[in-house]
């Protein structure tokens, strides 16, 4: 199929995750795809990941506050460019007032797909002018509040993808990184400050027991004043500022003993998960994330804990080899990308026929 998709795309960024593992899933089974992205956008912390050949990058964002509007628009790559299945991605983070105005000449030409990432339902009132022909969510959680505005009908649940497995040697990618052999390295990237800072004592018990790195790394535009105060007092904190392209992350992530992510449950959004989760777990690495509605969907292919006592006793045991690998391979059977890109692939081709039996009834 020729599939047009509008995202971010190449961002450290939750709806970028999502798009790219689709997306590359798509070309990998053997689809054609374009992706309509931003120059520029708030939400688009940089990846210094390569854009592919299909990649066209048309419009600006500077600010989505109140509501996203471009500041720059280029419609002529949506309107030009070939596609029988276009795909948005995140509407509420979109140029919603100029893809509005395109819209009428994308549905001239192909079936459109919107994939909801949205928490809650947007306020932006252009957000519900679309007439989508299919509207994607991950879970029940999403539909529950997408009901109240749009055809029950049209709504359908595909879960979120994952990156398939691709495991590494933890000794040689300690070589490759520099890192030292003897230590049991717990890591943490794309944090806020709050979230490092309120674990570090109890990481400080664990650094009596362990010869520990707790190996941080910061998007360059990340707020580090906390950490740099921190390092003074533990000297087990290891900060690293850059970004990281996919392929280093997971250099990082065979390196580690275990991913730590520390979030408490979002209060504003009901419907929320970690894209994080979806993209890192194919490492092989396990990761240790508190309880929160981030993973409430989550089964034991990742170790919830419930309290900084309870991290401590999931921490030892993970530093003890008590983690079964094989959860994550037989649960990345089932969700894997590909997997997930054929169930997307699957409602295309009946929302094609669909509309091919409503032009044969006019």
């Amino acid at each position: 199929m020729k599939i047009g998709m509008m995202c971010l795309w190449n961002a450290a960024n939750g709806p970028s995750v999502h798009a790219e593992l689709i997306g590359r899933a798509w070309v990998k089974l053997g689809h054609q795809l374009k992706i309509f992205s931003a120059t520029k956008h708030p939400d688009a912390r940089p990846t210094f990941q390569k854009d592919e050949d299909f990649v066209f990058r048309h419009f600006r964002v500077d600010d989505v506050k109140p509501f996203t509007r471009a500041t720059w628009f280029d419609p002529s790559p949506l309107l030009n460019e070939e596609y029988e299945v276009f795909i948005a991605q995140n509407v509420e983070r979109l140029p919603a007032k100029k893809l509005l105005e395109t819209f009428p000449a994308i549905k001239k030409k192909a079936i459109t797909v919107q994939v909801v990432h949205e928490g809650k339902a947007p306020d932006d009132p252009l957000y519900y002018q679309f007439n989508w022909d299919a509207i994607v969510c991950f879970d029940q959680r999403y539909k529950d509040y997408l009901v109240k505005s749009f055809s029950v009908e049209k709504i359908h649940i595909i879960p979120y993808p994952y990156h398939p497995l691709k495991l590494g040697n933890k000794i040689e990618a300690r070589k490759k990184l520099k890192l030292p052999l003897n230590e049991k390295i717990i890591f943490s990237f794309g944090f806020w400050s709050k979230e490092i800072v309120a674990v570090l004592p109890t990481l400080n018990d664990l650094a009596q027991e362990y010869p520990l790195r707790y190996l941080l790394i910061s998007n360059p535009d990340g707020e580090l004043d906390e950490l740099d105060k921190a390092k003074k007092k533990y000297n087990f904190i290891d900060l690293q500022v850059k970004a990281l392209p996919l392929d280093e992350l997971y250099d990082y992530l065979h390196a580690s003993d275990v991913l730590l992510i520390h979030r408490e449950s979002s209060q504003k959004y009901p419907a929320v998960l970690s894209s994080s989760v979806c993209q890192l777990l194919g490492s092989g690495c396990p990761i240790l994330f508190h309880q929160s509605n981030y993973v409430e969907l989550q089964g034991n292919e990742i170790v919830k804990y419930s309290d900084f006592e309870d991290m401590k006793i999931k921490l030892r045991e993970i530093f003890q080899g008590k983690f079964d690998l094989n959860i994550i391979k037989s649960f990345l059977k089932k969700y894997e990308a590909e997997k997930v890109a054929e169930k997307f692939i699957k409602l295309f081709k009946e929302l094609g026929e669909t509309q091919n039996q409503k032009r044969r009834v006019r």
